[in-house]
């Protein structure tokens, strides 16, 4: 079972692998989430922009923008309490249901 602190994770901020790992499993909707999240509409516009035909892309790209803006308040327990907001529950269990490891590559 992990923990909200990870050793994977220095500080509990989300590293890349988790961002990659996450983003397949947020869909079309996504934009809601950035919102969520505290992104503006520019930001996740830019986004859309910059990858125009990667969904998945375009969703770890946000997920980068919002660990960025909020550095220190960027964790795993927000982006979860922020799936559920949303009612994206199964998305908020198949993340809590992830080994650690599995997002780490050696």
């Amino acid at each position: 079972m992990t923990t909200a602190a990870s050793f994977y994770d220095p500080d509990d901020i989300i590293n890349d692998r988790k961002l990659i790992s996450i983003s397949t499993m947020i869909g079309h909707q996504y934009p809601l989430l950035g919102r969520q999240l505290g992104l503006s509409e520019n930001q996740i516009t830019d986004a859309k922009l910059k990858f125009p035909d990667n969904m998945q892309h375009q969703i770890f790209y946000m997920l980068t923008l919002w660990r960025g803006q909020y550095r220190t308040s960027a964790k795993m327990t927000v982006l979860k309490n922020s799936l559920k907001k949303l009612g994206w529950t199964s998305v908020c269990t198949q993340i809590s249901n992830t080994p650690d490891n599995f997002y780490v590559v050696l």
